[in-house]
């Protein structure tokens, strides 16, 4: 099983995304949230699925929703670097790293 970790701001980033959401739809944030694990799913079945933005960074989209998940693959886990809104402030995650991170493991 790949494991998952987020960078602590990421997963601040997607608490903030699903609480927004459900503010603005009731459900709205829960299927932010569902999109946001199978965009995880696909990335921890298929590592280098996303594409490379960076050198050693990927960024997979999440489906129905203007939000991409940031990440490095750091030998059999994957680091996510950002929650990213697609419209708002490109690349101020670059120089997330290995620290302040958090681990999940993936149902896949």
């Amino acid at each position: 099983m790949t494991h998952i970790r987020y960078h602590e701001a990421a997963e601040s980033e997607l608490l903030d995304g699903i609480g927004y959401l459900e503010l603005r739809a009731k459900g709205l944030g829960r299927r932010f949230f569902t999109e946001v694990r199978r965009a995880e799913g696909i990335i921890a079945q298929f590592p280098e699925s996303g594409e490379e933005i960076r050198p050693g960074i990927r960024k997979t989209m999440v489906r129905k929703f203007r939000h991409a998940l940031i990440y490095a693959i750091e030998s059999d886990d994957l680091l996510i670097l950002a929650v990213a809104h697609q419209s708002r402030r490109p690349g101020y995650w670059i120089g997330r790293g290995g620290s302040g991170e958090r681990q999940t493991a993936t149902d896949s």
